[in-house]
């Protein structure tokens, strides 16, 4: 197989996929597997499923979950269960609210949040003190699988090294010219800097695969390089690279992400480094997950399904999403359901299409929340929007018919982008080995564009009142949600 090819890896929160592509962007080679529990051996397992028929050299990076945490011993072996971004600490034992600053660095409010990293570091090293003895490392995922494939299992692991995506949700401060760890984390918590690695640029070359792992995958012989978290990864899958540019990709979250030249900061929004140039100011909030569980657990149907009733009714039930992520970040409010009138002339699956309609507008609804937000923030107009559907449905139009919503209901075009999130984290170092000769050229020859979506005149307008009052409405569901005492 042709010895420039380029390999990327997702480890996401449900499927492990691995993409081969020549430098022009076809696919050569391609596979995913299932994750049905979140550890590090079904990781493993998914990886080697995954895991199509090889180049014998080659260039590979990973894109993985931003604010996962592997507590890990001196071989890279866990020490506790990997603790997952969307798990938080238990509010009564919440140990960063120890941690309040006087004058808090920029970020620092996302860093100690209940879901972020560090809380959940901290609570361990307070609940499991001799357990926590054993811990060596700390790192994303990302950085973990690049390590285990680099690694023999007999190797300690040492000078590990993590990319800069990665690393912001567990305290980096982006504003410096390379960000670092915040200073804060180590003279508040007592933490040890040298359960951290050094901080480097996503694409940093990293090693060859030689381990085990790589062995009975076939990625020894194959270069390492930094990766990046897959929301970053989606940014560049997405072909996001100047300022102006946005991005909403739809997966498990919704993740938001705006290209911009400085920061300008907003409790709403966080910030990653763009892994090229720049900053990603962006959100995510919980939508695909959300989904899933109603149509699975409520409606009793696939998602395939839930879309087709969806796309089958014409009126749909207010629905509102959690708020325990941005805007709110309070893990009391629930989702909501508005506006069911116990209608005995409905047939079961027009219930059921009203449901499922009202959830998909709602998050379309919550997507343009923040077009609006950071439109007014930036004093920037946005023109389009890339939206790339990782992992779409079968059901013939299923995503079309929502894309045709979202441009209708945001009243501007939608470019429909091929999900190809595992060639997002092999940009970087393809530039960095000199592949290309610029990030234009590369994002022009790896990237597809499926279509472009514009608004339907005669559809848009029936969203105009419903996006004045759907963020006032989800405020009052916000204030009712809350604990009398808050």
């Amino acid at each position: 197989m042709n010895t420039s090819s380029l390999v990327g890896i997702h480890l996401g929160t449900s499927s492990v996929q691995v993409g081969v592509y020549d430098l022009d962007g076809n696919v050569l080679e391609s596979g995913s597997a299932p994750i049905n529990e979140q550890t590090t051996a079904t990781w493993e397992r998914a990886l080697r499923e995954a895991t199509p028929p090889l180049p014998d050299r080659g260039i590979c990076s990973v894109a993985g979950t931003s604010g996962t945490a592997l507590l890990v011993d001196e071989y890279g072996e866990p020490v506790f269960p990997p603790q997952m971004y969307f798990e938080s600490v238990p509010e009564d034992s919440d140990p960063c609210r120890q941690l309040a600053l006087e004058d808090p660095p920029f970020g620092w409010n996302i860093v100690t949040s209940p879901n972020a990293p560090l809380s959940k570091i901290i609570h361990l090293r307070n609940t499991y003190p001799d357990r926590f003895q054993d811990v060596e490392w700390i790192v994303s995922p990302a950085t973990w699988l690049l390590y285990r494939l680099c690694y023999s299992g007999s190797s300690r692991w040492r000078d590990l090294e993590t990319d800069w995506s990665n690393a912001m949700k567990f305290g980096t401060d982006v504003t410096a010219a390379v960000p670092t760890w915040f200073e804060e984390i180590f003279e508040t918590t007592a933490l040890s800097r040298s359960l951290f690695p050094t901080i480097q640029p996503p694409g940093s070359y990293i090693g060859v695969a030689q381990s085990k792992l790589a062995e009975r995958t076939g990625f020894d012989g194959i270069k390492l390089f930094q990766g990046l978290t897959d929301g970053s990864a989606a940014v560049l899958a997405s072909g996001c690279l100047e300022p102006g540019d946005f991005s909403v990709t739809f997966s498990a979250a919704s993740v938001i992400k705006y290209v911009s030249s400085s920061i300008e900061p907003h409790d709403a929004l966080y910030y990653h480094r763009h892994p090229i140039e720049g900053y990603l100011p962006g959100a995510a909030f919980d939508s695909g997950n959300v989904l899933r569980w109603f149509f699975d657990r409520v409606l009793d149907c696939s998602t395939e399904r839930g879309l087709e009733l969806a796309r089958s009714v014409d009126d749909e039930y207010d629905v509102f999403l959690p708020g325990n992520r941005s805007p709110f970040f309070d893990p009391a409010i629930g989702s909501s359901i508005l506006g069911i009138d116990p209608d005995t002339s409905l047939a079961t699956d027009e219930v059921h299409g009203r449901i499922a309609r009202g959830l998909t507008t709602s998050i379309v609804l919550s997507e343009w929340t923040y077009i609006s937000l950071i439109e007014e923030h930036f004093d920037a107009t946005i023109d389009r929007i890339r939206v790339m559907n990782d992992g779409a449905p079968n059901v013939d139009g299923g995503y079309d018919w929502w894309n045709e919503r979202r441009a209708s209901i945001w009243n501007r075009p939608v470019v429909e982008m091929e999900p190809r999130i595992t060639l997002g984290p092999i940009i970087p170092p393809a530039l960095i080995t000199s592949k290309y000769t610029d990030s234009t050229e590369a994002t022009e020859r790896l990237l597809r564009r499926r279509a472009t979506v514009r608004p339907d005149t005669d559809d848009r307008g029936d969203y105009v009142r419903e996006k004045e009052t759907y963020l006032d409405r989800w405020r009052q569901i916000a204030s009712l949600s809350s604990p009398p005492d808050r």
